[in-house]
């Protein structure tokens, strides 16, 4: 919906040279702490403040259409600055002489559920914040349930930036709409917990900058080698009293793979969209390339990390309460513009059956991904795949099954093998998910089973244990 103001008095505001709003008219008084200002502080509209600064480094006056854009709506304006008179030699007035709101659009809106779940299936925690740094949601690491006691505030309010010295790049980043790539914070009531965020700037579909979407991996700080250690290529780092020796895949190579892929992946799905303009259909779709291959070196990077992890003889998961319906949503869910591209329907038990069982979440939704992401890559464009849940004593069940191939019975052991992919290849697999799967089911206490005849599709079935009633 489209609010147009017909303004019988242009809106007028003046700020000073250091940035300050010294007054407003309510119009945008009220756009100004919608953004985050507060009365007599700075300039909370970045598209105007930076108007104002541009008008001072040239030395005078501008008329130009500005775009901005609050919680609840876009405005486009039509901005008049004009130098300060030589009796009023710090404040630069402003004339809003048009006036235009734009609602934002559901399909605008991002699925924050959804987005949780992906943050929660790599371990991760996620910050979502608006166009002035204030946090819309939060859900961290370790934590069950999103932190509504932020909402609403800066997130340099509640985090501090490490080094302090590196603050006034990170404003600098925000401020030139740039991605904020390994940045280490430390919450501000819990000082020992160090993160290291990666933050990416949101532009809705009108094309404006919308906030940031920030993802949080906990930052353990290595602890000195003992002199009774021998020196390796390993970092040894403390957790839960004992020492742990990193390998150097998981300590060094696997950040720093992470770090340039991401950024790769970043920038082609920024060309292929074609959000900084046109672009050749052709040059489009290499782009599209790139952020596949992108994120297939991504996925085996993760694969070979989570290899370790559960090769380690330290290795052990959680033993949360989940409900495997549940589970089977989400993860559907996750791979719901995969499935749709191929025309495959995902056919989910009903949302008010409950199965409960005893597993870790992120683990337990790691192998149900791999398992309909598998199902997906080898069904046949247009087909179905069904997902059912049943118990038996003892085992809460969930199966997958889908309609392609098949897997001969001489197969059927070969396919739960490290990097065993029965001669496939250009399938974007990397042959460690159904080997990391089985092993976290075992871990776990369930198992990870298949039934298949070759040409009559395939049904995994992954069993946990039911949940002890208290």
């Amino acid at each position: 919906m489209t609010t147009a103001r017909k303004l019988a008095e242009p809106v007028r505001g003046q700020v000073d040279v250091d940035g300050l709003l010294l007054s407003a008219d309510p119009l945008l008084m009220r756009l100004h702490l919608r953004c985050g200002g507060k009365e007599g502080g700075p300039l909370a509209v970045p598209e105007l403040a930076e108007l104002c600064r541009l008008s001072r480094r040239l030395g005078m006056n501008l008329s130009r259409p500005v775009q901005a854009s609050d919680d609840e709506s876009r405005i486009e304006m039509w901005v008049e600055t004009r130098l300060a008179s030589p009796e009023k030699a710090n404040a630069l007035s402003l004339s809003i002489i048009d006036w235009k709101e734009y609602a934002y659009d559901e399909s605008d809106k991002i699925d924050p559920a959804r987005e949780r779940d992906f943050d929660r299936l790599e371990g991760r925690g996620a910050i979502r914040t608006d166009a002035a740094l204030r946090i819309i949601a939060q859900q961290m690491p370790g934590k069950a349930a999103q932190d509504f006691d932020v909402i609403g505030r800066s997130l340099l309010d509640i985090y501090d930036v490490i080094p302090a010295s590196a603050n006034a790049r990170l404003l600098e980043a925000v401020a030139e709409r740039q991605p904020i790539r390994n940045q280490r914070m430390r919450q501000k009531i819990e000082a020992q917990r160090l993160f290291v965020l990666q933050g990416y700037p949101l532009i809705d579909k009108a094309g404006l900058f919308a906030g940031y979407r920030f993802t949080a991996t906990p930052d353990e700080a290595p602890v000195a080698v003992p002199d009774d250690q021998p020196a390796s290529g390993t970092d040894i780092k403390r957790a839960s009293g004992k020492l742990i020796s990193d390998s150097l895949f998981g300590s060094q190579l696997g950040p720093a793979l992470r770090q340039p892929l991401g950024k790769i992946i970043a920038n082609a799905e920024t060309i292929s969209s074609k959000l900084e303009g046109p672009l050749r259909g052709d040059y489009a779709s290499y782009a599209k390339d790139i952020a596949s291959a992108g994120r297939h070196l991504l996925d085996l990077v993760n694969d070979l990390s989570d290899l370790e992890a559960i090769e380690r003889p330290e290795f052990t998961v959680a033993g949360d309460d989940i409900d495997l319906v549940d589970l089977a949503h989400r993860a559907a869910g996750l791979l719901a513009v995969k499935a749709a591209d191929h025309q495959i329907r995902i056919e989910l038990p009903d949302e008010g059956e409950k199965l409960p069982a005893c597993g870790e979440f992120r683990r337990s939704l790691q192998i149900l991904v791999n398992l309909i992401g598998n199902a997906i890559r080898y069904s046949p464009d247009g087909s179905v795949i069904k997902l059912r849940v049943s118990a038996e004593p003892g085992f809460a069940r969930i199966s997958v099954t889908d309609h392609g191939d098949g897997i001969a019975a001489e197969d059927q052991e070969r396919i739960f093998e490290k990097f065993e992919r029965l001669g496939r290849s250009g399938d974007g697999g990397s042959g460690l998910g159904l080997f990391i799967s089985r092993r976290l089911a075992r871990a776990m206490g369930g198992s990870l089973t298949v039934d298949s005849k070759a040409g009559e599709g395939a049904t995994f079935t992954l069993s946990l244990p039911e949940r002890k009633k208290s």
